[in-house]
């Protein structure tokens, strides 16, 4: 193997449940919650009801539930399109690059068939994690891959390796099982550029499809090749890069581990248009809408760059066709937020996007970078800043300024939050009873010595309970 096959292979294998911290227990469980709660909300989104109309084609003696669908499919159906519905809102976890909780889908669909216990899934969610937040630290961080045209390439290592650990794989099986992963399966950045289409919340689902696929060849003992990072047209050398650095896979940061890393979203909107969007709503009651003149929204580098028209892409941010444009679109966030008095997973659709009213109020505002706001962004725990100001037709101006995000490490939602916002999902999903039942099961994860009690629940939604 290669130093990086090798440093993620030994991580993931050796990882113990006794060496967690409860701190980074209890983050596992509420990152499940978290995404279980965005799969709800997207029951009835088209890709869930392709990748579910695929996956009920599917029958497995190893099989794995999708949400809304009444039987098991195969685990790498499950993984595509369970992973599919908690990506689609763009409401899941970020904060490491990406949204790691993408990859959370393929660990259940191998912990059902194999009858693992809760401790094993979360002891398998931060052998992903870790490995995920590795990646960026050592060497594939978000600028470089866009660089490159890649996309968010570090799901499939992560993806794997939780997936491995999931089928107790030994060093050399979990060795060719990340090569059999990121070998056929990293993906291109066009995903994430210009009109955005569904492909952008499929993605990740095809690296957690690939993960599983790849982690069960494995197990099998199908080899992949020994060098994928460093060999002759190797990950690296694809790149054009030096040898990356994952000596200190697992190790905290900032005294949090990588899953306490992330963040959670309080509204479905791209991260960087979290403080924005609590700025203008906290900004809307000191003026009316008739008196906007200008709208300037200033951002730290990476946020601009991928909301408000930093990639050339100006056009389509102000002229989103389509919601997964939309919530990658600083201008559309703002005028909703402004005109509404709320962002919330309803106000994406095509009747709201089509409106003259909010496309005229959109074309007021003008986003920036702000060199003082990407200096504080830097660091190993991201802060996200921002600043709103609104100028006004009568001269005035009002303005304000965020820090970390509600849901951020540093801003953390409480317990009452998330639950609110799970409450938010499963209502369109499931009866109140089955909610509670679901939510129960979620926070009792650690005691759970067969996670089948727990995923499959996921097949009753839609279905009245």
């Amino acid at each position: 193997m290669d130093a990086p096959t090798c440093a993620i292979a030994e991580y993931a294998t050796s990882l113990r449940y006794e060496s967690l911290q409860p701190s980074s227990v209890d983050a596992a469980i509420r990152r499940l919650i978290d995404s279980v709660a965005c799969a709800l909300g997207a029951l009835e989104s088209r890709p869930a009801i392709v990748t579910r109309t695929i996956a009920a084609t599917g029958s497995s003696s190893f099989g794995a539930s999708v949400f809304g669908l009444s039987h098991a499919t195969t685990p790498e159906y499950a993984a595509f399109a369970n992973t599919a519905m908690v990506r689609f809102l763009d409401y899941n976890d970020t904060g490491i690059g990406g949204h790691p909780s993408d990859m959370i889908a393929a660990i259940l669909a191998l912990a059902e068939p194999r009858h693992a216990t809760g401790r094993d899934v979360i002891r398998a969610l931060h052998a992903a994690y870790e490995t995920y937040a590795a990646m960026r630290r050592g060497g594939l961080h978000g600028a470089l891959l866009s660089e490159r045209h890649v996309d968010q390439a570090a799901a499939i290592f992560g993806g794997v390796a939780g997936a491995g650990a999931v089928l107790g794989l030994d060093v050399p099986r979990m060795g060719n099982a990340i090569a059999l992963a990121m070998t056929p399966g990293l993906p291109l950045r066009v995903t994430r550029t210009g009109a955005i289409s569904d492909w952008k919340g499929c993605a990740t689902a095809h690296c957690a499809m690939t993960s599983v696929f790849a982690a069960r060849l494995a197990e099998q003992g199908l080899t992949g090749p020994p060098r994928p990072f460093e060999g002759t047209a190797g990950l690296c050398q694809m790149l054009g890069i030096g040898p990356l650095d994952l000596g200190d896979i697992g190790r905290p940061r900032s005294g949090l581990g990588a899953i306490e890393s992330t963040a959670l979203k309080y509204y479905p909107v791209n991260y960087s248009a979290q403080g924005p969007v609590h700025s203008a709503l906290a900004l809307r009651d000191q003026f009316r809408l008739d008196e906007v003149e200008r709208v300037t929204v200033s951002l730290h580098r990476g946020g601009w760059h991928e909301i408000g028209g930093g990639a050339g892409d100006r056009d389509e941010k102000w002229n989103p066709g389509t919601r997964e444009s939309a919530d990658h679109s600083i201008a559309y966030a703002i005028a909703v937020a402004l005109a509404d008095g709320d962002v919330n997973v309803d106000s994406f659709g095509a009747a709201r996007r089509g409106d003259p009213a909010l496309h005229a109020l959109m074309q007021k505002v003008v986003a920036q970078e702000d060199p003082r706001l990407t200096r504080e962004h830097a660091g190993e725990l991201p802060r996200w800043p921002s600043r709103v100001d609104i100028d006004l037709k009568d001269g005035r101006r009002v303005s304000r300024e965020a820090g970390p995000p509600k849901g951020h490490p540093l801003n953390p939602m409480s317990d009452a939050e998330l639950e609110a916002k799970y409450w938010r999902m499963s209502d369109r999903a499931l009866p109140r009873s089955a909610g509670q039942r679901l939510l129960e099961t979620l926070w009792s994860l650690q005691t759970l010595s067969d996670v089948a009690a727990l995923t499959e629940q996921f097949r009753r939604a839609g279905t009245g309970g």
